[in-house]
């Protein structure tokens, strides 16, 4: 298998230079070289045991027990210090991918040590016992457990291989009984070299089916995220008025949605404000500098609603409609002069008015205390009629009612057009 994994988005992945691949393939190995350090010490003591005990009951000298223990030592003080330094809570995940190749090239040193002292030990038994099965066990073990490329296996297999063939010749007696542990050698070799492949095969699999499921999710939850985000933005655009920026009558319907779950009663102040001979503007001007009216006056009403906690809205064509919960009547009266001193700086032309030169406003507003959700609207309705009683009386003015009561009443003398 080649070391590419293949993503149908995108160039192949290759296994050298993700240093993700190399760090998780050594904290495993780390993981198991520190588990498989104590299964070789307790194999350890049972095979010395085992020794003993066939050397007692064969009644030998005692000095070919003597043999065993410079190979068993080696294996013993091996797996000591491997115990030690093979720490899992030592392991860096901060390295770089050269130190986690030299750490997968130190495993295979480990494996490759350990298959040799085995192979030692089993050569003594050959003569003594006729067995092969501490190298079998050490074999089985550290191809079964280890993750490692083929090739690490390939050199302790070889020299394994040859050395007991090599001792083939050796043989005086027994000669049958050698031939079977030969044999087992050579048809176990292929066997445990294709057990490494396919566990580093399917290591290597796994972690990018991973790496492929992370992808994935990742880009699902960025186009949820996308979506999610592209959703709100429609809703903001179905509940704003796309020339003045500002609700329209569906945000205006979703903010009274919102005041009718509040605590009952409050104070609430309809404003119902008409820009004055629009149409007659519009058709003196054009249609652009009206547009370019509309959205100067919708950002002083915004600015004016946002710093006062108010709410406004486009209601159609040249009327906008503020809403004021919870202001006093002599604040209700600084946000109407607020907002038409403010909309004044612009010095507006309308050479088309009747009554100025410039473009003035009448506003009707209503103010009382919200005791049901149908009141609301019934302040609104109260509002547009004022609103067209300022109209009636010349334009340019503003009304502030509460109940049947004019809290507050302004519209100049100014029924003709100034010179």
């Amino acid at each position: 298998m080649k070391n590419k994994f293949h993503n149908e988005d995108g160039p192949p992945i290759i296994v050298e230079n993700d240093i993700n691949f190399h760090r998780k393939l050594a904290q495993q190995n780390l993981n198991r070289m520190y588990l498989i350090s104590k299964i070789f010490l307790l194999l350890i003591f049972f095979f010395v045991l085992l020794n003993i005990g066939s050397f007692m009951m064969s009644n030998r000298n005692t000095y070919n027990y003597r043999i065993y223990l410079i190979p068993y030592s080696l294996l013993f003080t091996t797996n000591c210090i491997i115990l030690v330094l093979a720490n899992p809570n030592r392991f860096k995940t901060n390295a770089s991918i050269e130190y986690y190749k030299h750490f997968e090239e130190s495993v295979a040193l480990y494996v490759c040590w350990m298959l040799m002292i085995s192979l030692g030990i089993s050569m003594l038994d050959l003569v003594f016992f006729q067995h092969t099965i501490v190298y079998c066990i050490a074999a089985v073990v550290c191809t079964s457990f280890f993750v490692m490329r083929t090739r690490y296996f390939i050199a302790p297999f070889v020299v394994a291989i040859i050395a007991l063939a090599l001792n083939f010749f050796n043989q005086r007696e027994d000669f049958y009984h050698y031939i079977f542990e030969l044999l087992l050698v050579f048809m176990l070799t292929p066997i445990l070299t294709l057990i490494a492949n396919m566990n580093y095969r399917k290591f290597k699999e796994s972690y990018y089916q991973q790496k492929f499921l992370c992808l994935e999710t990742n880009r699902a939850n960025q186009l949820a995220y996308d979506l999610s985000k592209a959703n709100a933005e429609l809703r903001r655009l179905s509940y704003t008025d796309e020339l003045t920026h500002i609700a329209n009558r569906r945000g205006f319907h979703k903010y009274v949605d919102y005041l009718e779950k509040r605590n009952l009663p409050f104070y609430l102040t309809v404003f119902m404000i008409d820009i004055d001979f629009f149409k007659k503007f519009n058709d003196y001007y054009g249609h652009a500098y009206g547009d370019m009216v509309l959205s100067r006056v919708s950002t002083v009403l915004s600015k004016v609603a946002s710093s006062t906690n108010c709410f406004t809205a486009r209601w159609g064509g040249e009327e906008f409609i503020l809403l004021a919960p919870d202001k006093k009547p002599e604040e209700i009266i600084v946000i109407y002069n607020r907002i038409i001193r403010e909309i004044n700086q612009y010095e507006l032309q309308n050479e088309a008015s009747s009554i100025s030169n410039t473009v003035t406003f009448s506003i009707g507003a209503y103010r009382g205390e919200a005791k049901s959700q149908k009141d609301i609207q019934d302040f609104l309705h109260k509002a547009d009629s004022l609103l067209y009683e300022i109209k009636e009386s010349g334009r340019n003015g503003f009304k502030l009612m509460e109940n049947e009561e004019v809290l507050y009443e302004y519209q100049p003398n100014v029924h003709q057009k100034k010179p």
